[in-house]
């Protein structure tokens, strides 16, 4: 583990990323709550790839449990992040 800005170790990857923002890999924790079953990756993935789409301008990917958990969960932070 290193002790740079975004790893565990510093405030705000321990607490929640700073309002106005959004980090995936902070959010694999509540995907696996809501879809056992599912390896840390595959939720990350799922959440990288919905982020992306709400960046460009589209909806997330659905369509499958693990998609429409990840789908949620991101639009569940970006209220409470402001991001």
């Amino acid at each position: 583990m290193t002790s740079g800005p975004t790893d565990w170790t510093s405030g705000e990857r321990v607490f929640a990323p700073p309002s106005g923002t959004l980090d995936p890999e902070w959010l694999v924790p509540a995907v696996l709550e809501t879809a056992p079953g599912h390896s840390p990756a595959q939720a990350r993935d799922a959440l990288v790839r919905g982020w992306a789409a709400i960046r460009s301008g589209d909806a997330p990917p659905q369509g499958t449990a693990l998609a429409d958990v990840a789908a949620s969960v991101l639009s569940e932070a970006i209220r409470a992040f402001d991001a």
